[in-house]
C-alpha cells in the first residue's frame, strides 16, 4: 500500500486542497469528508489499475485540478486507518506506519515470508466476500433447496485463494467461521474461545439440560435470531468502508481512539447502526442467560427470580445482562453495551458536529457527546460480540446443515 497525492478543488466555495489518499487492494474506494473551508461534504473516489497505478476522481462537490504552488490545506484519507489528530493535516503522515506498531505481535505471520497488512490482517473486498458467506448461511438454513451449497462454498474458497493461495474451506461452517475469524481476530477469539469452553463444561456437568436448551433454541430462537444476525451483518458490511477505518483498534484491544480523526465520514449512513446492533445482541442474551442457569445447576429456563417467558418478554433490554453479570465469560459480551447511546441511535436522536457525535440518551433527554472515532469503535466492538455469539450458537445449538 502507498499514498496518492492529488490536487483538488471544492466546487462549492472554490477552495483548493491537497489530498493524500492511502491505497488499498480494492479497485475503488469512496471517501467523504468536510471541505476545510466551507464544511460542505466532499466525495472523491480512489481508483486503482495495474501494479503501482492509482488516481483520484471527483465524485461530489469536488474536481481534480493540476498541481499548483501555494496550496497549504491538506487532507489525509485512508480506507483502513484513522489518523492521529496531529497527523490529519500533515504532509508527512503515514497512518499505516502507526498501525504496524499497533498490530505488532498480533498478525498471523509465517516465518521467512513477506506479508502485507492489506491481505493478512484484512479480508480484501470484504463486502463482496460477505455476500458469499451470507449465501452459504441462507442455503444451509433452507437445507440447500437448489443443491448449490457446494458451489457457493467453492466460490468462497476461490475468492479467498486470490490473496491466500493455500486457503481451503471444505464445509459451510468453515465458511462462516473462517470469515468472521479472519476479519475480527484476535478480539473475536477472546470472546468465542471462553464461551465454547463454557458450553462444553455445561454439557459435561448437565448434559440433559444442555440438550433441552438445544431443543428450545431450535424451536423457539433460531429462525428469528438468524434473521436478526443476517440483517445486522448486512448493514455492517454495506457500510464496512466506514467502520474499517478504526476496526484495527478494537481487534487488538486498544482503547486509544478518542483522539483519532476519521478521514471519511458518512454519518447519515451509520448513525442508526448502533441501535440496531444493540437490539440484536441484547435479544440474543437469551442464550447466555440460559447457559448461566445451567452452569448454576438450575434448569435452563429457571432464573433466580423469574421465568424464561418473563425474561424474554418483559425484561428491559438494558437489564437483560443482569442474570449473568457475575459470570466473566458471559458478561464479557456486554463490554460495548451502552443503553444511552442505543436510545439516541435507535430513535434517531443522534447527530454529528465535526469530529464529535451528540445524542440524547432518553430519560431526562440530556444531551451527551462522544468522539466520532469512539462511536465507530463501539459499533465495531458490539459487532464482534455478535459475531462471536453467532458462531457459538451455530456450532452448539443450531440444526442448520453447517457440518
Amino acid at each position: 500500500m502507498g499514498v496518492v497525492r492529488e490536487y483538488a478543488e471544492c466546487t462549492v466555495c472554490g477552495s483548493k486542497l491537497i489530498l493524500r489518499v492511502g491505497v488499498s487492494v480494492e479497485n475503488s474506494c469512496t471517501h467523504t469528508f468536510d471541505c476545510p473551508n466551507c464544511h460542505t461534504p466532499i466525495s472523491i473516489d480512489l481508483k486503482t489499475g495495474g501494479p503501482g497505478e492509482a488516481w483520484v476522481e471527483g465524485r461530489e462537490n469536488a474536481k481534480v485540478i493540476a498541481e499548483e504552488d501555494g496550496i497549504e490545506s491538506i487532507v489525509n484519507l485512508h480506507p483502513a486507518f484513522a489518523f492521529k489528530r496531529s497527523d490529519y493535516r500533515s504532509k508527512l503522515a503515514f497512518a499505516s506506519g502507526y498501525h504496524i506498531s499497533l498490530t505488532h505481535g498480533k498478525m498471523r505471520l509465517v516465518d521467512g515470508k513477506f506479508q502485507d497488512f492489506a491481505t493478512q490482517f484484512e479480508v480484501p473486498d470484504t463486502p463482496q466476500v460477505w455476500s458469499l458467506v451470507r449465501s452459504v448461511m441462507v442455503l444451509a438454513l433452507k437445507s440447500d433447496p437448489g443443491k448449490i451449497l457446494q458451489k457457493q462454498i467453492g466460490a468462497y474458497e476461490a475468492a479467498r485463494k486470490i490473496h491466500k493461495p493455500h486457503f481451503t474451506c471444505p464445509t459451510s461452517f468453515k465458511v462462516v467461521a473462517s470469515f468472521f475469524d479472519d476479519i475480527f481476530y484476535p478480539a473475536i477469539g477472546g470472546l468465542r474461545s471462553p464461551l465454547r469452553a463454557f458450553v462444553r463444561a455445561a454439557a459435561q456437568a448437565h448434559p440433559s439440560e444442555l440438550a433441552r436448551l438445544k431443543k428450545y433454541y431450535r424451536s423457539d430462537v433460531q429462525a428469528q435470531a438468524l434473521e436478526r444476525y443476517l440483517a445486522t451483518f448486512g448493514d455492517y458490511f454495506r457500510m464496512f468502508d466506514q467502520f474499517r477505518q478504526v476496526l484495527t483498534h478494537v481487534r487488538v484491544g486498544s482503547e486509544d481512539v478518542d483522539d483519532l480523526i476519521v478521514g471519511s465520514k458518512r454519518f447519515d449512513e451509520i448513525k442508526l447502526y448502533y441501535g440496531q446492533a444493540y437490539e440484536t445482541l441484547t435479544s440474543s442474551y437469551t442464550t447466555l442467560a440460559c447457559l448461566n442457569n445451567i452452569s448454576a445447576g438450575r434448569p435452563f429456563d429457571e432464573f433466580k427470580s423469574m421465568s424464561l417467558a418473563k425474561f424474554v418478554n418483559d425484561v428491559d433490554k438494558a437489564k437483560r445482562s443482569n442474570p449473568f453479570a457475575d459470570e466473566p465469560t458471559l458478561s464479557a459480551f456486554t463490554r460495548f453495551e451502552n443503553s444511552g447511546l442505543r436510545n439516541g441511535s435507535h430513535h434517531a436522536s443522534i447527530w454529528r458536529e465535526g469530529d464529535f457525535i451528540k445524542f440524547r440518551s432518553g430519560g431526562t433527554g440530556a444531551e451527551r457527546d462522544i468522539a466520532y472515532s469512539r462511536y465507530m469503535h463501539i459499533c465495531n466492538g458490539i459487532t464482534i460480540a455478535i459475531a462471536a455469539l453467532l458462531l457459538v450458537e451455530l456450532e452448539f445449538f443450531s440444526d442448520i446443515a453447517l457440518e
